[in-house]
């Protein structure tokens, strides 16, 4: 492997490329109005013949086939001092953005160095770049983000057309749930940063750090085969405008938490950046699972447990604000003859939530059984760390390294109460948790340009997961209800612990990724002036290796003296002092079980062609074939009798793809997509092994028989693009399922236990519609000429056959919204210093759970309607305030049982899970020189 890397960064510094010209374009003002100037002219000093440019109406210009190099930008107007800029860097096939401003008087001018960079991060860009492609697509800019003022990709995301968010970080796309999309972080497939299914936590990269998001609903060969919502690509910023320095730090008010009282409990000395300093994990030297099998009752075995931290160590505290800092900087240098640019960002933060959260539990004749009222303290500390690195030898030459590290704590406390309607019983439960993941994703690309017709572009990832979860206690105690009993803690009377009572959980997760792609793409005939006029031959491959290990080992206290309630009625603080461990009383017996581990590797081989294909000027196509070798490998066992389970599943399959895009005009544009993906279940997904979930009072089990989904997808889109920063687009889709995985729950004796499983058939089908459109006429200065209105909204539906007989069930596809509807209102005043926004959000119902119908019922997710706030304000050159006030409406979060099993949601029906996150407030400044 490390061998194949070398070799790798040795190929990719050797590269060198031979493209002949790119462009300058940007914007000019008056430097004391903030005007724009209309007529300046733009040009380059020395040419021949001369080469530039005239600003427009909007005082934008754009000088094309500018040769790579260095140039001098002359700006000139009547009554105002004539400009040079020098240091103007043009890269071949590279757009220079250069944003300027004229004085009126004739004082001698500081000459400004502007380097050249891709236009990328505006929304004229993105919308140019979706224009091109020719799959259906949506995006949003650098620029929208930061008026929206959102904190990281997930909040961002929920931007675009037919996106919505699950958990505050799991992105949805076109309803479909978080395993039917693939991310890609600058083209590269991102590590999993969850263990149970698969997603990608898009909470973990900073807003600012982003340069622009593309979400691509139709395939095609260049893209994985596991995009059956859409492929989502994360391109961070690399080449900066020069040199920049900012800092911003804010401080967040959450309505029901801040300044609320909580109970949290001892954690280690590096809780705050989400490290685990040793305090809590297991030692090196712990007697092994035999030892502690064979001698539980004996004194040497006892005292190692004694050792251990406390398990019952709350302590009362106020919950303060949140709040955030950053750093975020860019410089460019040169090391003689190479300029070597850096975008770098540290950010920190601290946030805490104090939630009550109402539970139910029903029968199969929708009686209630059991009633839960938790009291969950959440204390979330996150570093992160992103470096950017581009070595620019030549115009022509450029190798980037890019490197983005996230170190997380999630620290929680539960106290429960509630009953056992069916028992007669009163609920005193807690569990406590720390788990602490450290994510890196690495990688090293360049181009080599054989000549202007031919083009070769490798890159090269790793990526690394780490997983910690030391230490999480769990007890329940109960009494009769309707009395003032004290609380007996529940014990096992033998020595086989279970998970929920009196238990101590171990666990462990490393993942490692190494990722190669190239790409050889190949202009057919004459280059022609027009882009899409141009014939295209893409051929490619990409490599992916991932290796996983998991291990947890865990212990409960046991009662096989049957011990008298004297002792099990104490207090917690009390019965789990370390004193009553002994072997006349209660000891700690070693819980862990064959299925608690497990190892997987999967090797994905796939290679692909398309061919674009200009039919005439207006209408083109591009065929795509794309095969894909996966051998997916996991090897655990059973719980119990330990038997061997082995999974080894090679599989190649064919992924044809067609787009074709029919072009009336400049501003009209319709496009047609036919693909096949794939849809593979995770390694978790496919392993055995048990996780008790203390926050459901539920197991999670994998499913080794678990298959491969297929999907067959055809999509429709009209687009109509009223000008360079607007759009109006109308899409259809339809998507036909084979085997698709689903989230499902099963008894597993007399407990509830959450797994997966595959149904027959399903189709998901429905209408997009996006609105992207200013207000008034851009060139007035009226208010409706600075405010932006986006619209986007979809309807579905779907229908799944569960393959139990013959018989077809009218529901949804679980996880699939019949809606979402998202909008927006931007205003922009760039003389006043001021940017406002509101934004509204909702996600119709969709199936959290599938229930099996016999014992238990669906579990619907509901809507919940969400409006944000956000405003921002210039205080001079370098100050920025920020305000925002997020979820302003504080719908609860409720997870509905369909209790009268008639496939919908009633009045009838019962909660399962609610409680309200809290609006949340936040006041900021951010300086930047």
């Amino acid at each position: 492997m490390k061998k194949n890397v070398l070799s790798l960064c040795l190929i990719l510094l050797t590269l060198t490329s031979f493209a002949q010209t790119g462009s300058i374009k940007g914007t000019i003002k008056d430097a004391k109005t903030n005007e724009v100037i209309i007529g300046a002219t733009v040009q380059l000093v020395g040419t021949n013949p001369p080469i530039g440019s005239v600003t427009d109406i909007e005082g934008n210009f754009d000088i094309k086939k500018v040769p790579a190099g260095v140039h001098q930008l002359q700006l000139s107007y009547v009554s105002y001092a004539t400009k040079t800029i020098a240091n103007v860097r043009v890269e071949a096939d590279k757009t220079t953005l250069i944003n300027s401003a004229l004085d009126e008087d004739n004082k001698t001018l500081q000459e400004v160095v502007i380097r050249a960079q891709k236009t990328t991060n505006t929304e004229v860009a993105v919308i140019t770049e979706i224009k091109q492609v020719q799959q259906i697509a949506v995006g949003i800019s650098a620029q929208q983000i930061q008026r929206t003022q959102d904190r990281d990709a997930s909040a961002v995301i929920r931007r675009v057309p037919g996106i919505s968010i699950t958990d505050d970080r799991f992105v949805v796309v076109r309803g479909l749930n978080e395993r039917y999309n693939t991310v890609l972080l600058n083209d590269i497939i991102t590590p999993s940063t969850e263990v149970d299914v698969k997603s990608f936590s898009f909470d973990l990269i900073p807003s600012s750090a982003i340069d622009r998001i593309l979400v691509f609903k139709s395939s095609s060969a260049d893209l994985p085969g596991d995009v059956s919502g859409g492929a989502i690509k994360i391109y961070t910023k690399t080449v900066p405008d020069g040199n920049s320095l900012s800092v911003n730090f804010s401080t967040g008010y959450r309505n029901g938490s801040t300044f609320s009282s909580a109970l949290s409990h001892a954690g280690g000395r590096l809780d705050w950046l989400g490290i685990e300093d040793g305090s809590r994990t297991l030692p090196n030297d712990f007697p092994n699972r035999r030892a502690v099998i064979n001698s539980a009752r004996y004194e040497t075995i006892i005292n190692r447990f004694r050792e251990l931290p406390d398990y019952y160590a709350v302590k009362p505290m106020t919950v303060t604000p949140d709040w955030r800092g950053g750093i975020n900087f860019s410089r460019r240098f040169f090391l003689n003859s190479t300029e070597i640019t850096n975008t770098s960002y540290i950010n920190y933060s601290l946030s805490r939530l104090n939630n009550a959260i109402v539970q139910n539990r029903y029968n199969f004749n929708a009686g209630k059984t059991e009633t839960f009222n938790d009291q969950l303290l959440q204390e979330n500390a996150r570093l992160g760390v992103m470096s950017n690195w581009a070595f620019i030898f030549n115009p022509r030459t450029k190798v980037e390294f890019r490197n983005l590290f996230n170190q997380l704590g999630n620290k929680e406390t539960i106290t429960r109460g509630g009953a056992n309607l069916e028992n007669n019983l009163d609920y005193n439960n807690a569990a406590f948790r720390f788990e602490a993941r450290s994510i890196y994703a690495g990688q090293l690309s360049g181009t080599h340009e054989l000549n202007e017709k031919t083009r070769l572009r490798v890159i090269g990832g790793l990526g690394y997961t780490y997983r910690n979860e030391p230490d999480f206690r769990r007890y329940t105690s109960t009494r009769e209800s309707g009395t003032n009993q004290p609380f007996v803690i529940n014990l096992q009377q033998f020595e086989s612990p279970t998970l929920q009572q009196a238990a101590r959980f171990y666990s462990r997760l490393g993942e490692i990724v190494g990722t190669g792609a190239a790409s050889f793409e190949r202009i057919l005939g004459e280059k022609t002036e027009s882009a899409d006029q141009q014939r295209k031959l893409t051929v490619g491959t990409y490599v992916e290796s991932k290796s996983r290990k998991y291990s947890a080992r865990w212990f409960g206290i046991v009662n096989p003296n049957r011990i008298s309630n004297e002792i099990l009625s104490l207090s917690p603080e009390r019965f789990f002092n370390s004193e009553n461990l002994r072997a006349n009383r209660v000891f700690y017996s070693e819980g862990t079980n064959f299925d608690d581990k497990y190892q997987a590797q999967n090797l994905m081989a796939a290679g692909y062609a398309s061919l674009y294909w200009p039919v005439s000027p207006k209408f083109s196509g591009t065929l795509g074939f794309r095969g894909e070798y996966n051998r997916q490998q996991l090897q655990s066992f059973e719980r119990g009798g330990g038997i061997p389970v082995r999974v080894d599943r090679p599989v190649f399959n064919p992924l044809p793809s067609v787009n074709l895009t029919y072009k009336f005009s400049d501003k009209h544009v319709a496009r047609a997509a036919y693909s096949t993906t794939v849809n593979r279940p995770e390694f978790r997904e496919l392993s055995p092994s048990t996780y008790y979930d203390f926050n459901f009072d539920v197991s999670r089990r994998g499913n080794p028989n678990l298959t491969n989904a297929t999907i067959q997808n055809y999509d429709v889109r009209y687009e109509y693009y009223p000008s360079q920063n607007e759009l109006v687009t109308v899409a259809l889709f339809n998507k036909q399922f084979t085997n698709p995985i689903e989230a499902a729950i099963f008894y597993n004796g007399s407990t509830v236990a959450f797994t997966v499983a595959n149904a027959q058939k399903a189709y998901a089908r429905g209408v997009e519609v996006e609105v992207r459109k200013a207000l008034g006429n851009p060139a007035s200065n009226s208010f409706l000429s600075k405010t932006l209105l986006t619209l986007n909204a979809s309807l579905i539906d779907s229908d799944v056959r569960t393959g139990l007989g013959s018989s077809t069930l009218n529901r949804y596809l679980q996880g699939q919204s019949p809606y979402l509807v998202n909008a927006g209102l931007f205003y922009h005043d760039d003389q006043r210093g001021i940017q406002a926004n509101v934004l509204y959000n909702v996600i119709g119902p969709r199936i959290f759970t599938i229930g099996d119908n016999v014992l238990s019922a669906n579990i619907f997710e509901m809507p919940r309607n969400v409006i944000d706030i956000n405003i921002i304000k210039s205080l001079g050159r370098h100050l920025e305030l920020r305000a925002s006030v997020q979820d302003l409406l504080n719908q609860p979060f409720r997870l509905v049982q369909d209790t009268d099993r008639n496939n919908k949601v009633t009045g009838t029906d019962g909660t399962y899970q609610q409680f309200r996150r809290g609006s949340y407030s936040m006041l900021g400044l951010r300086y930047s020189l």
